[in-house]
Order: structure tokens, then C-alpha cells, then sequence
């Protein structure tokens, strides 16, 4: 991992996560891309998922470890949302239950319309990859990965020589038995570090094995 690779990150099309309850659905946390959002895109787009009929068990550490890089958190620089869009869960219609759960939705248990708030295009974060250089190794002068809810979301990878800091994922961390200072708790897959040196962050994540 002694290969450090600044990252700048530009969204092509709007993107989704359920990060934050609000009324009526969910919004996006505006301000970041996690790291492991970057490191399973990147595994994706230059082909080290393998096609499976089933997700296997849910293991980070097991996958992060099949992987030659890891990856700061990609923070915006100007984080924005856009407005709430409708979406429609249609149980009715299309989905062909049985009375009784269509029975649950008309009593409210069960929420057919809610809302979700989506990072717009041409929004920028920046960041650092450590490990194998994938530019090189492509030959490629960007990489577009995909993230989000349904891996709908469309992000355009670039170099960015002018990165000299970075904020680690102490959760990540934590799937490795390391333990690191979380200066903020956003949601518990996403624990921020303090900003640190690029040659500091590492020889943290040298230790991610």
C-alpha cells in the first residue's frame, strides 16, 4: 500500500443511499463518498467481482482483503442535495401479493410512496486511493465506477496531484483490528478520522491486512 494516488471524484448522474431517515423517506449524506463505496466500485469496473447467482455472507474484511488497494473517504467540496423525488413501491399491480400483505398496505404498516434525496451530477469530492495504481494499469486517464442504491449511480475518476490530506474510515479500520480517533460519527459504517497527512493515512491503512 505504499502507492498513494490522490483521487478527484465527479458524479456523471445522481445517486442514492437510505443514510438518513427525514420525513416521508430518506436523504444522502451530501458531503461524502465512503470508502468502500469507492474500493467495491473500482473492484467492479475492472472486473475482480465475480458473478455469483447469490450474495455470499456479508464479510468486509474477506472482501477488502481480495482487493490490491484501499481507500480514504471522498469528501465534497461543495455538498448539495437535490430536491426530494417521489418514489412508488406498487404492491398491487405489479407485485402480485396476497391479499393479506396488500391488506398490511392499506392499513399503513407498509409505505407505498416515500421520497429520497440524491447528490446531483458534476458534484466533486476528493480523496486518496492506496495501493495498486489503477490509471497505470489501465493505461486510462479516468475510471468510471458506479455507486449508490442499485449501483445506479455513474462517478468519473481522476488523478489529483493536489491532495495532501486525508480523513480514514475508523470503521474500516475496525474490520482489521485497529482501533482510530473518530473526531465525527455519521452513521456506524462511517466514523471519520481527523484529516491527516497522505503519508500518515499510508501507513495506517499498510496495517489493513
Amino acid at each position: 500500500m505504499n502507492t498513494i494516488i490522490g483521487l478527484r471524484a465527479t458524479t456523471l448522474t445522481p445517486f442514492a443511499y437510505h443514510s438518513l431517515a427525514v420525513q416521508g423517506g430518506t436523504a444522502t449524506l451530501p458531503e461524502l463518498i465512503g470508502d468502500n463505496a469507492v474500493c467495491f466500485g473500482l473492484a467492479s469496473a475492472l472486473g475482480y467481482v465475480r458473478p455469483w447467482g447469490a450474495l455470499p455472507p456479508k464479510d468486509y474484511r474477506r472482501d477488502l482483503l481480495a482487493m490490491p488497494w484501499r481507500a480514504s473517504v471522498l469528501m465534497a467540496d461543495a455538498p448539495r442535495l437535490l430536491p426530494p423525488l417521489a418514489r412508488r413501491l406498487n404492491l398491487e399491480e405489479e407485485g402480485g401479493f396476497p391479499k393479506k400483505l396488500r391488506d398490511v398496505v392499506y392499513k399503513g404498516n407498509l409505505k407505498q410512496f416515500w421520497t429520497t434525496q440524491e447528490v446531483p451530477p458534476e458534484a466533486v469530492f476528493r480523496g486518496a486511493l492506496f495501493g495498486v495504481d489503477p490509471f497505470k494499469d489501465t493505461g486510462q486517464d479516468s475510471l468510471v465506477i458506479r455507486i449508490g442504491l442499485h449501483r445506479n449511480g455513474l462517478v468519473k475518476l481522476e488523478r489529483d496531484d493536489s491532495i495532501d490530506s486525508v480523513r480514514l474510515n475508523a470503521w474500516t479500520a475496525m474490520q482489521f483490528e485497529r482501533a482510530l480517533s473518530v473526531q465525527r460519527f455519521l452513521i456506524y459504517p462511517l466514523q471519520l478520522t481527523a484529516p491527516m497527512p497522505l503519508g500518515q493515512a499510508a501507513e495506517e491503512v499498510a496495517q489493513w491486512n
